[in-house]
């Protein structure tokens, strides 16, 4: 096993041909009867199909065998079979040598995390953190880095690990699993599903009770490691089918460790590198509370008061697939405050009537310029980022009249109409033209599930655009939650309703 655990560290290194000779082909290669590339160490095939390559050594690596598969073979002269004994040899023993190897090869893959064969395999669970550390570096890394519009302090890969708690350690197993398992999700009838199902649970169960003990420890409870696992376990439920819904149990849980320790602003002025840690759960809770009822949000006045330290937070570098101006980040904040005082009944009088404060509100979104933003952007990326940014003005606009007239906070006049009308046409054309664009295409979920409220009372063919990008966006990121807003959406379109309320008739976090 120590030598498994070194090929597989070792494949974080470069990928570039070794400069001496050694096999041609690498063992797994041999075995699909390809053409290996011959890269060093990791064979690109192998690294293309999500295979742990074996290496390339003379001797073929030692794996693991199922128990019965192959008897030991002993130096001792046997004794003549009898003729009763010989009628009973099994399937395995008929089988020619060749045939036998064969066997052997298959079973011998490395992937652990998604094995080639059914049936556990003898392994640690340190094997696991290895493998899924691997993954990190090698797939999802990379491809996070080069689909990035620009460069985020976010998109690291993953080091020290050894050095993590364990239910960050066993949180990034199972996100590890959920990415792959998304990625695959075409193949419905893959055997080995069930066994890395198995292993999810198996590592989320790890991280849970790991977690416990932190939260449970007077000495973790507090400490920036226990907060770290909470977001990781945060982000690891989102990306699953199965666990999404678990969100607002992740927040509650992790703004009582913020008040353990003095407050959101508190712990960011004593501890700023603390940053991201509280950047990213106020992301999740922005975005779920736009999708939520809204007398049933996450703490909507908490955003609100600290509007302005979130802001600053927001501009401490760029959060990754969310080119949005904090300018109009922090109007979601102030639409989603106002729809939550005008559903509560607690709209204070210096805001005057609920029409009165919606009309302000959405004259300031839409007085918005982008064209003045991006001047202060890089040149390299102004035309994309331009592109952006006019995407999420008209999508926040038809998020805060379509939310607000929902609450009869702002009439469906013939006037409202039209600028809904000239605000969606103008976010389909944008959406479109993010889709053919590589480093735009994941930027735009929110805005596309905007787009397909609307699209319930357009056309056909807005509707099938939604679906198909977020659809694409959902394999391309490895998260369920872009699925999770097409049957949302599409349980909508089919209920013949139209308030935005209607539609996000419970919380739901589908953006993080």
């Amino acid at each position: 096993m120590t030598s498994t655990a070194r090929r597989i560290a070792l494949a974080t290194a470069a990928d570039h041909p070794a400069a001496g000779g050694g096999r041609k082909q690498c063992w797994e290669c041999q075995r699909r009867r390809v053409v290996c590339d011959a890269v060093r160490p990791v064979c690109g095939k192998c690294k293309a199909t999500g295979v742990v390559c074996p290496g390339y050594e003379d001797k073929k690596p030692l794996t693991w065998l199922a128990p019965g598969k192959v008897k030991t073979r002993t130096w001792k002269r046997k004794k003549p079979a009898t003729k009763k004994e010989s009628s009973k040899t099994t399937p395995e023993e008929d089988r020619s040598p060749d045939s036998n190897k064969a066997i052997t090869r298959a079973g011998s893959q490395m992937v652990h995390i998604f094995p080639p064969s059914p049936g556990m395999e003898l392994r640690s669970e340190v094997c696991d953190i290895i493998e899924a550390t691997s993954y990190w570096n090698e797939s999802v890394y990379p491809s996070f880095e080069t689909t990035q519009l620009m460069k985020s302090p976010w998109i690291i890969p993953v080091r020290f690990i050894h050095y993590m708690p364990a239910a960050t350690r066993h949180a990034l197993v199972s996100m590890a699993i959920e990415h792959r398992m998304l990625r695959l999700s075409h193949k419905k009838t893959d055997p080995f599903m069930m066994e890395i199902r198995a292993r999810f649970h198996h590592h989320r169960c790890l991280a849970i009770q790991a977690l416990n003990d932190d939260v449970c420890n007077d000495a973790t409870r507090g400490s920036d490691m226990t907060m770290a696992s909470v977001m990781v376990f945060l982000y690891a439920d989102l990306m699953g089918s199965a666990t999404a819904s678990n969100w607002r149990h992740h927040l509650n849980g992790y703004k009582s460790l913020v008040d353990i320790r003095g407050g959101f602003e508190s712990v960011y002025r004593l501890t700023p590198y603390m940053a991201p840690m509280l950047l990213f759960p106020k992301i999740v809770e922005t975005f779920a509370n736009s999708t939520s009822p809204a007398d049933d949000q996450s703490e909507p006045n908490h955003s609100y008061d600290n509007i302005d330290l979130i802001a600053e937070l927001y501009q401490s570098g760029y959060y990754p697939f969310l080119p949005c101006p904090v300018d109009l980040f922090t109007d979601i904040i102030r639409i989603n405050y106002l729809r939550y005082l005008i559903a509560t009944d607690s709209l204070p009088e210096d805001l005057g009537t609920p029409q009165s404060a919606s009309e302000d509100l959405i004259e300031d979104i839409i007085e918005f310029s982008p064209e003045n933003w991006v001047e202060t952007r890089d040149a390299d990326i102004r035309e994309e980022l331009l592109l952006m940014a006019q995407a999420y003005q008209s999508a926040i606009a038809l998020y805060a009249i379509s939310s607000l007239q929902g609450l009869r906070a702002l009439p469906s006049s013939a006037g409202w109409r039209a600028v809904r009308t000239i605000h969606y046409g103008r976010l389909i054309s944008l959406l479109e033209k993010a889709a053919e664009a590589p480093l735009m295409k994941n930027c735009v979920e929110w805005p596309l599930i905007v787009a397909g409220f609307e699209a319930s009372t357009g056309s056909a063919a807005g509707r099938v655009m939604v679906v198909k990008q977020l659809v694409s966006m959902s394999q391309d990121l490895g998260t369920y939650l872009p699925l999770a807003a097409v049957g949302m959406l599409e349980k909508f379109w089919s209920s013949g309703k139209r308030t935005w309320d209607d539609c996000f008739d419970e919380p739901y976090a589908l953006f993080a």
